[in-house]
């Protein structure tokens, strides 16, 4: 059989390598069901080789004491991904379901931060003291070793680069665990490594099979120094208990249940727009959509009307339509799970669009659901407290600036929020009281190679992105040197 995306054995030491069990198994698109790629279902012994080959490689090879070979390895690993961006971009759309604008961004964003760190991979840079007359202390940023990085299928391109191209930058070794659902689109681009000399044999690993075997084997794996998760939190929590047996390192981005507060004074034809594209981008699988806004009560009938309006008028369904806003739902799972959330909400409060099941014109063999929006749902509903990870948008209303707050702080979520004003200073004030790792004042979702981003509370530990994503990639080491010429 021909899979659109591929067939993929797991990639160790430069090599693509059967499963030691001999199993594979398909991925199915959600667009219409169609099985586009096939891939390792590895165990615990093809873990434990592509370990070992990242151990040997970060031991013996020149890698992690040649930045410039890292940066240029990087920086071609990047012109490769460029030169095939349209195709890759494509799969991408098959793989996960998302409009194929959608999945350009994706991979023109997994370059911009391969080419990034490529560039940073040449300044990591110590620092040095003189603590007193007869000693220099110098601080070296070491590479950590070996990194297991844990990818997410909801951007299985993106999220990928942006943690293990700042892994490699530092000079660490890695084994990728593409995420079961979208196994296939990561493989394909760690297959480009055919065609990139400079990465020596085991510095890039990858082993697909299920979170169950593969995820669990290598965070507690001895000879794994550090995990980067990015995922749920209770698959966070887990992993951190997991970490704790070998005190390895642990980078997580968890869940988020963001919102966005709209002021009176706010710009509405400027805030209208990014509260659709902040939660119905990639159908709400996104951890830092705004599912929630909170607008001021004086304007909140002529917002929720102009909101209505818009919703409905969002194609929703084929990925390769130029005028699709909206696709499908990863999995079929996660759309049993949203479809339930919606249900809930139906019993507490108020249905404004949406909420429910698309079918017909072909849609019914995917996994497609309307943009749906709740309006005035209690502050203890599930719908507001936890990370639905769907086209689900709850809308409430305030009266006073610090309800607002109270109400946007009021879960155990701190990954991003929102702030629209005309007034800087409310917009400064209010945003610095925000409890997330991102505030975005009138807009959402602007994200950069050169900034941090990361979450306060449940919503993780570390930060990626920018110089801190690379430092975390690294160990700092102490040299004592006592020149005094007489003992």
């Amino acid at each position: 059989m021909s899979y659109v995306i591929g067939e993929f054995k797991n990639y160790v030491k430069g090599v693509w390598t059967d499963p030691a069990d001999g199993q594979f198994r398909e991925q199915f698109t959600t667009i219409d069901g169609t099985a586009v790629s096939k891939c390792a279902h590895s165990g615990n012994s093809d873990v434990d080789v592509a370990v070992a080959a990242a151990r040997e490689a970060f031991e013996l090879a020149d890698w992690k004491e040649n930045p410039r070979k890292r940066s240029k390895a990087l920086q071609h690993w990047a012109d490769r991904m460029r030169e095939n961006v349209k195709e890759l971009a494509t799969l991408l759309s098959w793989q996960v379901g998302k409009p194929y604008k959608e999945s350009f961004g994706e991979m023109m964003g997994a370059i911009g931060y391969m080419e990034y760190y490529a560039s940073a991979a040449r300044t990591i840079y110590g620092s040095n003291m003189s603590v007193d007359d007869v000693t220099l202390s110098i601080m070296l940023r070491e590479p950590v070793g070996v990194i297991g990085v844990i990818v997410p299928w909801n951007y299985p391109i993106t999220l990928l680069m942006r943690d293990m191209a700042p892994a490699l930058a530092a000079g660490n070794t890695c084994v990728v665990k593409p995420a079961g659902q979208t196994a296939g689109i990561t493989m394909r681009v760690i297959a480009l490594l055919d065609q990139v000399e400079e990465f020596p044999p085991g510095v890039v690993n990858a082993v697909s099979g299920p979170g169950s075997i593969v995820g669990d084997v290598l965070t507690g794996h001895p000879d794994v120094d550090m995990i980067n998760f990015t995922g749920s939190v209770d698959v966070g929590k887990t992993i951190m208990r997991a970490c704790s047996s070998t005190m390895k390192k642990v980078s997580l981005e968890l869940g988020g249940k963001s919102a966005s507060i709209i002021f009176s004074d706010a710009d509405l034809e400027k805030a209208l727009p990014y509260a659709l594209t902040s939660i119905f981008t990639n159908a709400g699988q996104l951890c830092t959509s705004a599912s929630r806004i909170l607008v001021e009560e004086s304007i909140a009938e002529d917002f929720i009307a102009q909101l209505k309006s818009a919703v409905e008028q969002m194609q929703v369904g084929d990925p390769f339509d130029a005028a699709t806003a909206m696709g499908a739902m990863n999995t079929p799972q996660q759309m049993d799970t949203v479809l339930k959330y919606i249900e809930l909400g139906k019993t507490q409060g108020t249905l404004l669009t949406g909420g429910h099941r698309l079918v017909g014109n072909g849609l019914e063999k995917g996994c497609f659901i309307a943009p749906t929006v709740f309006v005035d749902l209690p502050q203890d509903s599930p719908l507001i407290q936890e990370e639905i990870f769907g086209p689900v948008l709850c809308v409430n209303t305030f009266k006073t600036e610090e309800e607002a707050v109270e109400m946007a702080n009021g879960t155990v979520f701190g990954l991003a929020s929102g702030v629209w004003t005309q007034d800087i200073n409310k917009a400064v004030r209010v945003g610095k009281k925000m409890r997330a790792g991102t505030c975005w004042i009138n807009c959402y979702n602007r994200l950069f190679n050169e900034c941090e981003t990361g979450g306060y509370k449940q919503s993780g530990l570390d930060r990626a992105g920018g110089i801190e994503g690379i430092k975390k990639f690294t160990e700092v080491k102490h040299l004592c040197i006592d020149y005094k010429e007489n003992h």
